[in-house]
């Protein structure tokens, strides 16, 4: 009976502490206001460095690379075209270099969990 109950706490403590521990399958989208550089969305599947985003712009897509994620912002670039995207999660402003144009741009942030 001990056992059992040991066990069982034991299994409660595992789920508990584990935040996606039922989570299945996950996005993030950043979808931004009209702009002079016509970036429309930036896709995120995985947030981990060196995982590859999809960047939206001028109907073309781009596939970005994760240099650097925190909980405050997250950098994705790509080497051609020269593309830097600096997102900042606290007020979803994107700072943009697009082959040496700078511009920075308002994003509404959606994420999907199932």
């Amino acid at each position: 009976m001990i056992l059992r109950t040991f066990l069982f706490l034991t299994f409660l403590l595992v789920i508990s502490s584990c935040e996606d521990f039922f989570l299945r399958f996950k996005y993030e989208t950043y979808e931004c206001e009209k702009n002079s550089h016509n970036l429309k969305k930036i896709f995120i599947l995985n947030q981990n460095v060196g995982d590859t985003v999809e960047g939206n712009i001028d109907d073309r897509i781009y596939n970005l690379k994760i240099e650097k994620n925190s909980e405050e912002e997250m950098i994705i670039e790509s080497d051609n075209p020269k593309i830097l995207i600096k997102i900042n999660k606290n007020n979803n402003l994107l700072n943009v270099n697009i082959k040496n144009h700078v511009f920075s741009v308002k994003c509404e942030n959606y994420r999907f969990r199932m």
